[in-house]
């Protein structure tokens, strides 16, 4: 349909990108560490935003590869089963918070303070944060 104004014509269909949700993504990992001394490879769970199946696998696919972990399974996180709908994980990618690295291999550590929501990735960023925040 195309309306008329003065003597400009313009088309009221507008070419837009099509708009695509970011969904939140689950995946699993499984770790073969040497620094660990036991046998069993220790398996992480993380959570990320995707648009869609082929973005969400570039992520996990890319970080895998930049961390050598195993991908074990991902998918939307409102796909899984209610054990892992209902539970917070950790970010693909989190900050520690107190000196501002990424880390990714180990579980984040939460603050003591039970109002405090930052996470850090070791138990010295932790100790410093608490001495100087509260």
């Amino acid at each position: 349909m195309k309306i008329r104004k003065g003597k400009k014509i313009t088309s009221t269909k507008k070419l837009e990108k099509e708009i695509i949700p970011s969904e939140k993504w689950l995946v699993s990992f499984k770790s073969h560490n040497d620094n660990n001394k036991s046998t069993t490879p220790q398996t992480i769970i993380r959570q990320f935003y995707a648009q869609g199946y082929f973005e969400a696998y570039d992520i996990v696919r890319t970080f895998s590869e930049k961390l050598d972990l195993e991908i074990i399974w991902f998918k939307e996180k409102r796909n899984c089963s209610s054990l892992f709908i209902n539970k917070t994980f950790p970010i693909l990618e989190s900050i520690c918070v107190y000196c501002n690295r990424i880390f990714n291999g180990n579980e984040p550590i939460p603050c003591i303070q039970e109002e405090c929501i930052h996470i850090f990735c070791s138990l010295n960023c932790r100790n410093n944060h608490y001495r100087l925040k509260h």
